[in-house]
């Protein structure tokens, strides 16, 4: 048994679930995982009861954790990272034909502040010259961060139902936040992967969604953390790259990328794009910086 044992809750995409099966793991520390399903209700636990030493968390969510004064910090450690030109969904038989045709329309997330949300949002902004403004957005839920409130253009309208059986029965005429493209919907951009793909030739950059957080106490009184968990991460990374789990060409991206690096600076562009999208959707304060949110 470690001296040191630290409750958590980190996902399963492919660069951190090693940490999950066991089979990175640490000398100085042990993890008693707890899986959450779904495992959003995990942040909300983490940012709402601390919960957690060590968990997975949104990047607006931790920015908006931070402000509000929870303690907790980020670890530049991306657990969650894709490309998001497949976020907004409609039906096959749909007259949306592509992003202007979004003018007017009922779009649904599960939350404003959800990471892919406030991606596809900038990007309707920045490469189809959308104005936010001119689409009826709806929630199903409010910010886990409860000091915040969605702003007042953004309809709250709380329902059981998924998503897809709300656009399934016409309740709205979009959906954006799902992983993947369920049957029976599709893109709203036509040839998303490749429009992700020349996007990406342009700017670089693979989407963060998610990094690690840890608790500022347990930071505290165990500052060789950073460090360690760190060293975790790349541990769980290299593990995932050997059994080919990291492969670029999975994100329609060219093949033979490097994909899901550890730290500030390899992820500084994806991360600030987000933190600016956030801001814009008035989901951060202006005042936010992205170093703010990190050791």
């Amino acid at each position: 048994m470690h001296a040191l044992q630290l409750k958590s809750a980190i996902g399963d995409m492919v660069q951190v679930r090693p940490i999950r099966e066991g089979l990175a793991t640490s000398d100085r520390f042990s993890l008693d995982q707890e899986t959450v399903e779904p495992f959003h209700i995990a942040f909300r636990r983490m940012v709402r009861g601390l919960e957690f030493d060590l968990s997975e968390m949104p990047i607006a969510t931790l920015g908006q954790a931070i402000h509000a004064g929870v303690p907790i910090i980020g670890l530049p450690l991306p657990a969650s990272c894709r490309m998001h030109h497949t976020s907004i969904l409609t039906l096959p038989d749909s007259d949306i034909r592509g992003p202007d045709d979004l003018k007017g329309r009922r779009v649904l997330a599960r939350s404003w502040p959800q990471t892919s949300g406030i991606w596809i949002r900038g990007l309707l902004q920045t490469e189809y010259g959308l104005d936010l403004s001119d689409i009826h957005w709806i929630v199903q839920e409010g910010p886990h961060v409860p000091q915040f409130k969605d702003p007042d253009f953004v309809q709250l309208e709380e329902s059981e139902k998924s998503l897809v059986a709300l656009l399934k029965a016409g309740k709205v005429d979009a959906i954006t936040g799902l992983h993947g493209v369920p049957e029976g919907t599709r893109p709203v951009i036509s040839n998303a992967r490749e429009a992700g793909a020349e996007w990406f030739s342009r700017t670089g950059i693979f989407p963060v969604n998610h990094v690690l957080c840890v608790h500022r106490d347990v930071l505290d009184a165990n500052s060789w953390l950073i460090e360690e968990v760190t060293e975790l991460y790349e541990k769980s990374r290299k593990i995932a790259h050997e059994r080919g789990d990291l492969e670029s060409s999975k994100h329609g991206l060219p093949s033979g990328l490097e994909l899901y690096k550890a730290g500030l600076e390899e992820n500084r562009k994806s991360m600030q794009m987000l933190v600016d999208f956030s801001i814009q959707q008035q989901i951060l304060p202006a005042s936010i910086t992205l170093d703010s949110l990190f050791v």
